[in-house]
């Protein structure tokens, strides 16, 4: 009778867990999905820190820092905005 009931909490604690989204974590501390993975690069644009990447919306005046990147602001929509395109 007592390993039936210690079964039973086991499987209640293990429910909890999982609930709770306690489980396995990789022992580097990376996440395995892609989505995790940043798709923009870290810079200083016009003295401030942003996230850039390819398709964003950019100021021709900061072309110089985008090239330092690089990234170029050439790229213009039919509206005549300019977006960022990879050199």
């Amino acid at each position: 009778m007592l390993q039936t009931r210690d079964r039973h909490i086991a499987a209640v604690v293990a429910a909890i867990a999982l609930a709770l989204g306690i489980g396995y974590v990789p022992a580097s501390g990376a996440s395995t999905s892609p989505q995790a993975q940043t798709a923009c690069k870290r810079a200083t644009i016009g003295g401030r820190r942003k996230c850039i990447a390819a398709g964003q919306f950019c100021a021709r005046r900061y072309e110089s820092d985008y090239n330092n990147y690089g990234y170029t602001c050439s790229k213009r929509d039919k509206n005549g905005r300019y977006h960022l395109k990879r050199l």
